[in-house]
């Protein structure tokens, strides 16, 4: 009598004091189109500065951008619609054009376009450098990798399903690179697609990225189950145009490579670069680019940028090497080599020999040109592990560096590369984070259906289901997951599985990122009377509510990035994920009415 009472009571004052459905339906929409009108109304262009003149601007050259097609003076050499929301309009497409004038009136050129309203930005096309130092060839161990924690990050994460762009001279395929890693480039240099390496800077830097590890012969790399991309930007002397490096950044994140290494950079800035730095990092890529080899303080471009990861260089004492650029800019310091300390003291690497563009050999280089792709192949790491958001990468970079040791940000940023600590916190620390919001989740949803009157009896699949779905067996990786190929997996939660097998540029982060599988996986757990009482249904409430810690980790985090969704939704849409994948296991708990 009294469960009757209570399930009247329920019945008349609780359910009856809910909104109907469709004004709760009403209420949710009106409140996500809030959400997107304070996201556009903080999306403001800002004006472009103005680029003057400089020793670095290539004579009779400009690049422009215009709102759409219109005559220009002088010869155009290239053109492309780009989406450039730093600068243009962020509901339609530009189009930048590459112009050759006679040097003479390129002044007055470009004064002319400026003054032109159908004109976003005028200016003058820069000549980048790699950012390195070439010495003799020598073998000896890779202190590098070592100062970097690649070792015991090895355990955790080698980089599988995560492609890096090389955008730099191009890669030439050595003996100790895997050519079933080398996805398909670009030669912006040639216009054509042999994008091999005829200088040896890129493929030295494509080594330290990802050179094959563990077979046997030469040496390794920072993430050697990683793809790599070669763009080539730079000439056999080593050098390139603002022109070509933006087009190669725009090409490599529209071509699925989530973490793009710049080893190359100048002292003039171009809009046309950092308008394809921010339109990289918006659509899901970490840019990781080099300080700079002056020696002093003002970081080169492109690393100077807003939305790039900027890098110093360190020897192997940990200290700022003499000739590394620094700078506010600067997020965090890597190997980099400092030959002041002898020939074994640069980052040795499997590249092209000396005046050949054929013949390999392993030749030690230094220069910040070297240190950037340590923190690209970390980067590449933690991605693999299904973080996938730039900003909390580049948060995990920062947050597990180590002590540097001088007290001076901007020669250090937050520290040293510690990737073997950035991937330890990313399985041990957030999967116990994850399996503390499921375990919550669930027990909240027990004590409720107890509440309502419900005996329920949890198995031991139950909890075994909460610790699947949370991926907290991620916690384990650590222990050498990524001996064992069909272990990796087990290093990264469930929900990121679909991303990792079906591609990250796919709508396979959808399937995983949200409350479907849990969703799917409850339906036929349902069939039952009491569902908690059976293995089936008892596995399903587990995985559902594991699932819904995920999420909502993820949400709090902002770990995520999916194709196509804005960067303010994502949480939302993650939370909305949690919420039904909770919901599905609270049904399973106990049958009752959808209402």
């Amino acid at each position: 009598m009294l469960r009757e009472a209570r399930g009247l009571w329920m019945s008349s004052g609780t359910l009856s004091s809910r909104p109907a459905l469709k004004e709760r339906l009403a209420i949710a929409l009106l409140a996500t189109a809030a959400l997107l009108l304070l996201g556009l109304a903080g999306c403001a262009r800002q004006p472009a500065p103005v680029m003057e003149m400089s020793d670095e601007a290539v004579p009779g050259l400009i690049e422009v951008e215009l709102k759409g097609p219109a005559s220009l003076p002088g010869k155009v050499l290239d053109q492309e619609e780009v989406e450039d929301d730093e600068f243009g309009d962020l509901f339609s497409r530009e189009l930048q054009v590459e112009l050759q004038v006679d040097p003479a009136d390129e002044a007055a050129t470009l004064a002319q376009l400026r003054a032109r309203p159908d004109v976003i930005w005028a200016e003058p096309v820069t000549r980048l450098q790699a950012l390195w130092l070439p010495d003799d060839p020598d073998f000896a161990k890779q202190w590098h990798l070592k100062a970097a924690g690649a070792e015991a990050a090895w355990d955790i994460a080698r980089g599988e399903g995560v492609t890096v762009a090389v955008i730099d001279t191009g890669i030439y395929p050595v003996d100790d690179l895997d050519p079933s890693r080398i996805v398909k480039g670009y030669n912006f240099v040639g216009r054509n697609e042999d994008a091999r390496d005829d200088h040896a800077h890129g493929t030295h830097v494509a080594g330290t990225i990802a050179q094959s590890t563990g077979n046997g012969k030469g040496v390794a790399g920072m993430a050697p189950q990683a793809r790599l991309m070669p763009l080539k930007v730079l000439t056999a002397f080593g050098s390139g145009t603002s022109h070509d490096i933006a087009e190669a950044i725009r090409w490599a994140v529209d071509h699925g490579a989530r973490v793009l290494n710049l080893s190359l950079g100048g002292g003039m800035r171009s809009l046309a670069m950092e308008s394809a730095v921010h339109y990289a990092r918006r659509k899901g890529a970490i840019v990781v680019c080099a300080a700079g080899n002056s020696g002093g303080r003002g970081v080169s471009f492109p690393a100077a940028y807003r939305d790039a990861f900027a890098v110093s260089a360190a020897g192997p004492k940990g200290f700022a090497a003499p000739y590394t650029s620094y700078g506010p800019q600067v997020r965090l310091a890597a190997p980099g080599g400092d030959k002041t300390l002898g020939e074994e003291a640069g980052v040795l690497q499997q590249t092209l020999a000396e005046g050949s563009t054929t013949e390999a050999a392993y030749r030690w280089f230094q220069g910040t040109s070297m240190a950037a792709p340590h923190v690209a192949g970390a980067a590449a790491l933690i991605m693999s592990l299904g973080v996938s958001a730039p900003a909390a990468v580049e948060d995990l970079l920062t947050a597990t560096a180590r002590r540097a040791p001088e007290s001076d940000g901007e020669k250090y940023g937050a520290g040293l590369l510690d990737a073997a600590a950035a991937v330890r916190r990313a399985t041990v620390w957030w999967g116990l984070w994850r399996l503390l919001f499921a375990l919550g989740g669930a027990l909240v949803a027990v004590a409720h259906a107890r509440r309502s009157g419900e005996r329920i009896k949890t198995r031991g699949l139950f909890w075994a289901g909460i610790g699947v779905g949370a991926g907290a067996l991620a916690m384990l990786a650590p222990l050498g997951a990524e001996r064992l190929p069909f272990l990796a997996l087990l290093a990264l939660p469930p929900a990121a599985w679909p991303q990792r097998l079906l591609g990250a540029g796919s709508f396979a982060g959808y399937i995983g990122w949200s409350a479907l599988v849990p969703f799917l996986i409850a339906l036929p757990a349902r069939a039952a009377a009491k569902p908690i009482d059976n293995g089936f249904g008892a596995l399903a409430a587990g995985l559902s509510f594991g699932w819904a810690g995920a999420l909502l980790h993820a949400a709090l985090w902002r770990t995520v990035d999916l194709p196509w969704m804005p960067a303010f939704l994502m949480p939302l849409w993650l939370l909305i994920g949690a919420v039904v994948a909770w919901s599905a296991g609270r049904g399973l708990l106990a049958r009752e009415p959808l209402r």
